[in-house]
């Protein structure tokens, strides 16, 4: 073979060449590509009940327009359900299915908006996850991307089609966040202020991680690191701008004084305010005077002021968002909530499927500290990473809602762990990073492994307790079933079901109203469902009447009966196997139906008409 011949070998193809110098490209269509399939397949990646309540609530405001109403029609308790979600987080899907609806229809313009648009946030999402690989010192990020892509999809699978929740648009405003403050650009710092206003005002949830970014930006100043004073001023300075113009827009005026503890409300914009004025006042204050122990002691004074002054104003939200909730409703569904629990108090964790990725997620989330021990080792972005690494693993651990986010720092992190395991040759060669702690081999993991086998023991000495289940989580049993609930309800349903089952029926575009769904502002909701089942409530009609409701949904059971569930839960065993009192009728449904549905009585004391068809045909996510 000629020397020519030979160095055209050697050539990279076009195609590789194009991979190598667009990577986000190709894992974007990678991604959309597995997550439509599996979407079209019917697997539900997420089987989250708050998309579902999500399409009831962009529907409401396509048909009404009204950006500042956040009362759902649907949902009637019979107190008015109010969402907790501003009207921006509907805004993406909101304005893509008005633009189509001209030529689609509405529902089809909703569906489709309901499949594209987490599809289009992935794009970006994608854009700043590799500049997050870049910018930590990966030579190659063709290779880390994808590798790093692979260990956090649980976490990039939130921009699955029908994923419409608002922990998508979440993840990518912290990404883009992280990215803006490892830039070195002058107006970096300014537009991360408004992104961290917006992300506060999407959801105060992730609040402890904008915490840490503010924490980024005031280490720079105390410590005079180069353009610190020019970066915390013009953060603060776009925070307070950001908070005031995003209150402007989503709090209407007769709510200014109002106090939500659960969204974006005065004390969210009085608590980003003070934040954002302390920053951009602390330096002319200081000014070049004393060191960094003078100017962090004026900053702690600030913070100290501003912490006293809203705990003085709002004291109402010192306290979880769950605290002014019956505590029959937090003991019977909110505590059960698996992610609403700690991994120490999950009773799932040792002996599950997930504990092997779990400890990958930790071996992961602490890598980036072993290298970060050693001085040599440390570089602004790679310290970044670690502390919201180790924020993240926190969160997690004591958290489980957090528990989807960590993957996107883990990801990284395995990255190192993997390289110092290969060999130079083959694929450790493109994993290599000038870091040069990256080769400590075990070192990297061992904390990880450390940490795992610590959950581990202290889950077989320690057991999590087990409450009895309620009689309406087992009614509810069967959210996760392929079904389609049933069509042509009377004017004026409405149904009494456990709140999952209320989450389906609230999604269809044409169907009955529904007492409760499985969210805290519909605690009375979830209140008269779980007592309606529960067998301590002597006169369970007294329930149905409170409610309105003119039917009950519940699972069904069409198996032989069940001595056990008839012993401990008589009136929702009798629902579930189909032997109703003398009060409910039961109403026909198809054999294959994971239903049973009962009509009561309308207010006017006649008997409530059954729906007039099982046929598949409401528009669905």
């Amino acid at each position: 073979m000629s020397t020519g011949a030979i160095r055209a070998a050697a050539q990279p193809s076009g195609l590789l060449r194009l991979y190598t110098s667009m990577p986000v490209l190709f894992c974007f269509c990678a991604m959309a590509i597995l997550t439509t399939a599996l979407w079209c397949l019917g697997f539900q990646l997420n089987n989250d009940a708050d998309d579902l309540l999500k399409l009831h609530e962009i529907r409401t405001l396509l048909e009404t327009g009204n950006i500042f109403d956040r009362t759902l029609p649907g949902i009637v308790q019979p107190e008015p359900y109010v969402s907790h979600w501003p009207w921006i987080v509907d805004l993406p899907y909101a304005a893509f299915a008005r633009l189509f609806a001209p030529f689609a229809g509405f529902e089809p313009a909703l569906t489709l908006a309901s499949f594209a648009v987490p599809l289009l946030l992935l794009a970006p999402a994608l854009y700043f996850y590799n500049r997050l690989v870049t910018a930590i010192g990966f030579a190659y990020p063709a290779v880390a991307l994808p590798l790093a892509l692979i260990f956090a999809a649980r976490s990039f699978f939130e921009f699955a089609p029908g994923r419409i929740d608002y922990h998508n648009l979440q993840i990518l405003l912290l990404l883009a966040a992280l990215v803006l403050m490892m830039s070195q650009n002058r107006f970096s710092a300014f537009v991360n202020g408004l992104l961290t206003a917006l992300a506060i005002a999407v959801s105060a949830e992730f609040a402890p991680f904008y915490a840490m970014v503010m924490a980024v930006y005031a280490f720079d100043w105390i410590f005079d690191r180069e353009g610190g004073e020019s970066r915390i001023v013009g953060f603060g300075l776009a925070l307070t701008v950001g908070a005031i113009a995003l209150f402007a827009a989503i709090v209407p005026p007769s709510a200014y004084t109002a106090v939500r503890c659960d969204t974006y409300s005065t004390p969210h914009v009085t608590a980003l305010v003070a934040a954002g004025l302390s920053f951009a006042v602390v330096p002319l204050l200081a000014g070049r005077r004393g060191g960094w122990p003078m100017r962090s002691a004026i900053l702690l004074v600030f913070a100290a002021a501003s912490a006293a002054v809203l705990a003085v104003l709002f004291p109402q939200c010192l306290a979880s968002p769950y605290a002014s909730i019956d505590a029959y409703v937090r003991d019977n569904m909110i505590n059960r909530i698996l992610q609403e629990l700690s991994l120490f108090r999950r009773p799932d964790v040792v002996l599950s499927t997930g504990f092997l990725s779990m400890a990958l997620l930790f071996i992961g989330a602490l890598a980036p500290a072993v290298i970060c021990a050693r001085p040599e080792g440390r570089s602004r972005p790679l310290v970044i990473l670690t502390l919201f690494s180790l924020l993240s693993l926190a969160l997690a651990i004591g958290y489980v809602r957090y528990y989807r986010y960590l993957p996107i720092f883990s990801g990284i992190g395995l990255i190192f762990a993997l390289a110092s395991l290969l060999p130079n040759a083959g694929l450790g060669r493109y994993l290599k990073s000038p870091v040069p702690a990256a080769s400590h081999g075990y070192a990297l993991i061992l904390p990880g492994l450390v940490l795992s086998g610590a959950m581990v023991l202290y889950h077989l000495s320690v057991k999590p307790a087990h409450a009895a289940v309620p009689a309406a989580e087992l009614a509810d049993g069967c959210y996760s079933s392929p079904f389609e609930p049933e069509q042509g309800w009377p004017s004026g349903a409405i149904v009494l079901s456990p709140p999952l089952i209320g989450s389906r029926f609230v999604a269809l575009a044409e169907g009955p109203k529904v007492v409760t769904i499985p969210n805290h502002p519909s605690a009375k909701g979830i209140e008269r469902s779980y007592r309606f089942l529960d067998p301590a409530t002597a006169d369970p009609r007294a329930i149905l009447d409170a409610s309105k409701a003119t039917h009950v949904a519940i699972c069904a059971w069409r198996g032989p009966p069940l001595p056990g569930l008839e012993a401990a839960y008589p009136l929702a065993a009798a629902l579930i196997e189909g032997r109703p009192p003398a009060w409910l009728r039961e109403c026909p449904t198809k054999a294959s139906s994971p239903l049973r549905i009962y009509s009561y009585r309308n207010a006017d004391g006649s008997d409530a008409v059954c729906p007039t068809s099982t046929l598949a045909a409401q528009a669905r996510p």
